[in-house]
């Protein structure tokens, strides 16, 4: 179950991270017992386990003096880590010439998901993504079911 985030919330947290230097990566609820907001923060460099810990009391201390929610609430506040969900425009641009991982809504090619290195993105073609024995494969933004930074060990 998925609770909708009042309007005010998003807006007090999009402002706050972007008066801190950070950016706001996503945020989303889950259901359960209770409020539960996640926030996913990133600033150029990466983002502490402090600063992810001092914007959470920081959006808490709000929602309480707001009266936001008569019942409990959680939240958690981190980095998008390693494997980042890619969903913006932005997301992409900053993972040009970085490995990636796409599963697609319709296969391309006879797959329906890829592993490679981003070469780019645009509007018309959508991403460009060189595999590992260097085929380049276009896929259609589109297309695109879930993308993500691969993170290869």
């Amino acid at each position: 179950m998925t609770t909708r985030i009042p309007e005010t919330l998003e807006k007090f947290v999009a402002e706050e991270a972007d008066k801190l230097g950070y950016e706001l990566v996503d945020i989303s609820t889950r259901g359960g017992g209770g409020f539960f907001l996640e926030i996913l923060i990133d600033k150029e460099g990466g983002i502490t386990i402090g600063e992810c810990g001092k914007f959470n009391r920081t959006v808490s201390s709000w929602i309480e003096s707001q009266g936001l929610f008569r019942g409990s609430f959680t939240i958690d506040v981190s980095s998008p880590g390693l494997d980042r969900v890619l969903k913006k425009d932005k997301d992409f641009s900053r993972a040009v010439g970085k490995q990636v991982r796409v599963k697609m809504r319709e296969p391309v090619n006879g797959k329906s998901a890829l592993v490679g290195k981003l070469l780019g993105t645009d509007d018309e073609k959508g991403l460009l993504i060189e595999e590992e024995d260097g085929n380049e494969v276009s896929i259609k933004k589109d297309n695109v079911a879930k993308a993500r930074l691969w993170a290869s060990i």
